[in-house]
């Protein structure tokens, strides 16, 4: 259904619009398509400012334009290219413009991006998106995305907390640091780099702050020092629990050991015969010497660890290292952060063909039920989930045969990170399993134990906003450092019950 002529309707339903001529309006399905002309006679050059009257070319342009009674609505405008007569003037010609309805390369109208700015301001790009398609209105989040970065940036207020913090422009990209002002949860500006200088330099125009709030980067706190002398320096909470959390972890691993050998001894049976002292050997690890040899696991990662700390010393930053080793970077920053003490406790922590072990039981359990093919037990724990090699399982099966096969494996220690999880968690967000093997964990060892009391108590403190009690924590803490219980026997209960 076409309609031809009357061009009050454009006055109707876009008010404030001039110049323009309608040829026919018709709909198509859900999409109403409206035939439009520019009537005005000059045009101004946007390079020189000249006024042009001399038509160069006519060309159709389609815009998309705000929904109309539930239809999407394409605007068809007839639109002319006028010359540019000033000859000092490089560009030649110009396509006219319509006030109030068109932008120079936007296939939307003015009102319809201004409508798309508004719901990405409102949702974001990925919901924008979805709610966009039940206006209806043709967009996607890349869209919505390019019109809010076309939005003038906000003008500069006064601000008395900063929070400053660093930020990566994208995956593998140098960082930049973000400002924020802490009283209004907004960001103010994005600089591009990390460095004290930059920081300081834009500190130095904001005399202004009272309280930098910002993480233990030294950058920033060289920067605050040098630009702000007379400003407070705070840690934020989120970096508080992140330090705290990372100081569970350390102990954690600490301690790995001793819980590995409680596991190991809860995993005997006191109702059968005691084991043989070949048995035994097997389940209880002999302790380790303080200079182990070197397999070649251990000795990469010595390798490694002296390499990243050499270019960390010559000045490279993270991203160099790690393109340089071809390692991740978050490798890389896990080596520059952790003791290597630690780094080759976990390495040696490793076992060969540790893969199999989960499986072992029920390789177990269907051999003494008759089945002995090897291949057949293979396929059967391929589908469960086995990745390993065939001949691994073949010589399992074998020492099966013999009568020779180790003990069933030990019940599995929860990794430094996981155990570190529960700690920090509340204890009524933990499901029943994870309560139980965390009570199993602080059990077997007590110094986890006061670390998690110390962690509550911090995270409580952070969080109610209790800063007058946190003096009393740390006496506390360093109290509990400095006993003599803790020089001379680290855990009490190491192995659980006495061997």
């Amino acid at each position: 259904m076409v309609f031809v002529g009357d061009e009050r309707f454009w006055d109707l339903v876009w008010p404030g619009v001039e110049g323009l001529g309608i040829d026919a309006v018709g709909v198509v399905g859900d999409v109403v398509w409206i035939d439009l002309r520019a009537r005005q006679r000059t045009v101004a050059c946007p390079s020189c400012g000249v006024t042009a009257s001399r038509v160069h070319s006519t060309y159709m342009r389609r815009l998309a334009d705000r929904p109309l009674g539930g239809r999407q609505v394409v605007l068809r405008l007839r639109v002319r290219r006028f010359f540019c007569d000033t000859g000092l003037c490089s560009r030649r010609t110009m396509a006219e413009q319509v006030r109030g309805l068109t932008s120079r390369y936007q296939r939307r109208t003015t009102a319809l991006a201004r409508m798309v700015q508004a719901i990405g301001l409102a949702v974001g790009g990925r919901a924008g998106a979805r709610l966009a398609g039940y206006l209806p209105v043709r967009t996607s989040r890349d869209v919505i995305l390019g019109e809010l970065r076309r939005l003038p940036d906000p003008a500069s207020t006064q601000v008395r907390m900063l929070g400053i913090d660093e930020f990566a422009f994208r995956r593998g990209a140098p960082h930049g640091t973000v400002l924020i002002d802490v009283e209004t949860r907004r960001p103010i500006d994005l600089l591009p780099d990390r460095t004290a200088d930059t920081v300081a330099a834009w500190l130095a125009d904001h005399p202004e702050i009272e309280v930098i709030c910002r993480d233990r980067c030294s950058a920033f706190s060289q920067a605050a020092a040098l630009a702000a002398p007379d400003a407070i320096q705070v840690a934020d909470r989120w970096h508080l629990l992140r330090s705290l959390a990372r100081a569970v972890e350390r102990t954690a691993h600490q301690h790995r050991a001793c819980l590995r050998k409680d596991a190991e001894v809860d995993d005997l049976d006191p109702r059968q015969a005691p084991p043989s002292s070949a048995a035994l050997a097997t389940l209880i690890e002999p302790p380790e010497p303080d200079d182990p040899p070197d397999n070649q696991l251990l000795a990469r990662v010595r390798q490694w660890h002296t390499d990243i700390h050499r270019l960390r010393e010559l000045g490279w930053t993270t991203g160099a290292i790690a393109r340089h080793l071809g390692r991740d970077r978050k490798t890389i920053r896990h080596y520059l952060t952790t003791d290597l003490d630690q780094i080759v406790a976990s390495a040696r922590a490793r076992r060969p063909n540790g893969h199999i072990n989960r499986f072992k039981p029920y390789l177990q359990q269907r051999f003494r039920e008759g089945v002995t093919n090897a291949a057949g037990l293979f396929r059967e724990i391929r589908e469960r989930g086995y990745r390993g090699s065939r001949v691994v399982v073949t010589k399992y099966i074998a020492t099966l045969r013999a009568g020779i096969a180790a003990p069933e494996p030990p019940r599995p220690i929860p990794s430094p990170r996981r155990s570190t999880t529960w700690i920090m968690r509340r204890p009524d967000s933990l499901t029943d399993n994870q309560r139980e093997q965390l009570d199993r964990i602080l059990d077997a060892c007590p110094d986890l134990a006061t670390a998690r009391d110390l962690a509550h108590e911090f995270s409580a403190i952070a969080r109610e906003r209790r800063g007058h009690d946190l003096a009393h924590w740390m006496a506390r803490a360093l109290d509990r450092d400095r006993s003599p219980s803790r020089v001379s026997q680290p855990c009490s209960r190491t192995i659980g019950r006495p061997l």
